[in-house]
């Protein structure tokens, strides 16, 4: 009786954990882009000019102490997320302050707002996911976009 009630508990335990594991793709790209490196492609969502986000992304990811990038842009606002390497987190006031001077000096005429929060990571790459994969409206991703980016001048 005792095995049966052992191997009961443990069916219910597995079946609640593969229960929880199954969610939207999107979630998953989420919890995969805390992991490990996701390399999205750059997404435009409209307005004057198209920048070049395949040049910003490769500028930021130039550097040593950066393992990943996400980029989006909204008119002449870009927005650039990025992860540092866990050892080189000890020198992020001088990173963010040479990259900010990096981008703006390669790419003048576009406002060009960074972050190296996670919690902005994320949204970014829920983001790209949500246009590219899923065919997002631009209206909705440009709010979407808004909140973002209001979002990393609070945390400022």
């Amino acid at each position: 009786m005792r095995k049966i009630y052992l191997v009961s508990i443990t069916m219910l335990l597995f079946s609640i954990f593969l229960g929880g594991c199954a969610g939207d793709s999107s979630s998953k790209e989420a919890i995969r882009s805390l992991i490990s490196s996701v390399d999205m492609d750059p997404v435009y969502l409209g307005g004057d000019k198209e920048a070049p986000l395949e040049k910003i992304k490769k500028t930021v990811a130039d550097h040593d102490e950066i393992y990943d990038v996400a980029v989006v842009q909204n008119g002449k606002d870009i927005l650039v997320a990025y992860k540092v390497k866990h050892l080189k987190r000890f020198k992020m006031a001088s990173i963010d302050k040479d990259l900010t001077s990096d981008l703006n000096k390669r790419f003048k005429g576009y406002d060009i707002v960074i972050s190296s929060d996670m919690k902005i990571f994320l949204e970014v790459v829920e983001l790209i996911v949500q246009v590219q994969d899923k065919g997002y409206s631009k209206e909705k991703a440009k709010k979407w976009f808004g909140k973002i980016e209001n979002l990393e001048k609070e945390m400022t």
